[in-house]
């Protein structure tokens, strides 16, 4: 008997978007009333989410909570939906992220009924994204996440932002149509829908098996921040100012990796597998490049672009490697990961509104006046980089180890990207506390606020708290 409760984990969020969308902008209270029902949308989300957890048998690694959603009779297809433990890992943490960003994000901020409407649809579709248990609703949440992602660059864009949303509506239109052929072909060779764990074993006749899996290869490469798509996806960073928006962008590769671990490696056939070296190889130079960028650049957005980069690449390559055992690991490290780029983002963004205001240009110094500021940028900075507070910190231990258990030098690439990376950070970190380079203007910046100080620090508890046991929270 369906109880329909994932389904609802689409359906809050849609609503809340729904209401903010016909919220009157003339109204006094209608920022108000806007930045209320967002936070009660995530609020009620993450208590489904919770409720979620204590229904699932946390010992399972399978689908649990199957269920069914008649969508066509002629032709038949039913829609699937169900959970494992990594992808409610994964929602989990999405949703605490959006309810961070949320609290964070001032009411009277500017189209604040854009930026709420569309925050919350996107994630409405990324939860459906994650609960898709077979191949058509899998591609029916991919296709759609591209609108909210659409809405959000076109209205925060830099001046370049025309250029930027052509090339990102390209490479995601010709993503979905490559998807949808796969799909196609998967759902002709039994007549029915397909489960995501049943893909792998669908046999095709003569080349077709090419056509299908480099199509699913290439939907989910072409969301990734790898040659020749890192372009487009630093693009968009860099012209995306506003943090949730950010966050919103650095979730975009969150997208194709999840595919990736859905369907790769161990479900591809041979044939196709034998070119994953080649891959890893294109993996490496990325990381490497990118890495080396942001030791050199100054913008501090930038050098974060380049840090969440190489952690998605580092999970990526961690997926693509011979074993299936990782990937609880992985959905243990996103969801401290997630948590920490949130974070991460409104401080940034934080200091760079003080430095505009202060008329600052260089960036020396402006944390020496700003305590909360720096206490709460260090410390995340370090739990991002390493610090033995966090899953990441395990988590990633494991996955590196299993690299170099399958190549040494792969391995000590990767982790020679991943400390380029934590210098580069860490660098800009000293910038910005270097007393002898402040400013007069300096001492006139204005430091977080008590509430936002609250927020940041209870985040950091919940990541130390998963540091001992990852679902500390299921009873």
């Amino acid at each position: 008997m369906n109880s329909y409760l994932l389904l609802l984990l689409v359906i809050i969020p849609l609503i809340g978007s729904l209401f903010v969308l016909a919220a009157r902008s003339d109204r006094l209270y209608a920022p108000e009333n806007v930045y209320n029902v967002s936070l009660l949308s995530q609020i009620t989300n993450i208590g489904v989410i919770l409720y979620i957890f204590s229904q699932c048998d946390i010992t399972e690694t399978g689908m649990q909570l199957v269920e069914k959603l008649s969508w066509t009779d002629c032709p038949p297809v039913i829609l699937h939906f169900g959970v494992d433990i990594f992808s409610l890992m994964l929602i989990l943490s999405v949703n605490l992220a959006f309810f961070i960003g949320e609290i964070c994000l001032h009411r009277l901020t500017e189209r604040s009924k854009t930026l709420v409407a569309s925050g919350l649809l996107f994630v409405s579709l990324i939860n459906g994204y994650f609960i898709a248990a077979d191949v058509i609703t899998f591609y029916i949440f991919f296709a759609a996440l591209s609108a909210p992602l659409i809405i959000l660059i076109s209205t925060y864009g830099s001046q370049r932002k025309k250029t930027v949303l052509v090339r990102f509506s390209l490479y995601n239109l010709i993503g979905a149509l490559l998807l949808l052929v796969s799909v196609v072909m998967m759902y002709n060779v039994r007549d029915e829908n397909v489960f995501l764990n049943a893909a792998g074993k669908l046999s095709f006749y003569g080349k077709e098996k090419y056509f299908v899996w480099l199509g699913i290869f290439f939907a989910f490469i072409s969301r990734m921040p790898i040659w020749p798509f890192h372009y487009w996806i630093s693009s968009i960073n860099s012209s995306l100012k506003n943090p949730l928006v950010f966050i919103v962008g650095n979730l975009i590769p969150l997208i194709g990796l999840y595919g990736f671990i859905r369907f790769w490696p161990n479900t591809v056939p041979a044939a196709i597998a034998v070119y994953a070296p080649v891959f890893e190889i294109i993996c490496i130079v990325t990381m490497m490049f990118i890495a080396l960028v942001s030791l050199s650049h100054k913008d501090m957005r930038y050098k974060l672009f380049a840090y969440t980069t190489v952690y998605y690449l580092l999970y990526l390559t961690g997926v693509f490697l011979p074993t299936d055992v990782l990937k609880q690991n992985i959905g243990y490290s996103l969801f401290a990961y997630i948590i920490i780029i949130t974070v991460l983002s409104f401080l940034v963004s934080h200091v760079e509104y003080q430095k505009k205001v202060l008329g600052i240009y260089g960036s020396g110094g402006i944390l020496c006046y700003m305590p909360r500021t720096s206490k709460c940028l260090s410390l995340f900075i370090l739990a991002g980089i390493g610090l033995p507070v966090t899953p990441l910190f395990w988590n990633n231990f494991i996955i590196l180890s299993e690299i170099f258990n399958y190549n040494l030098i792969l391995g000590i690439m990767v982790v020679l990207s991943t400390f380029i990376v934590a210098l580069s950070l860490l660098e800009e970190l000293f910038r910005l506390k270097d007393k002898s380079a402040a400013s007069s203007a300096c001492v006139l910046g204005t430091d977080l606020s008590t509430l936002h100080y609250a927020v940041y620090i209870g985040s950091l508890l919940i990541l130390f708290f998963s540091f001992f046991k990852p679902l500390w929270f299921v009873f």
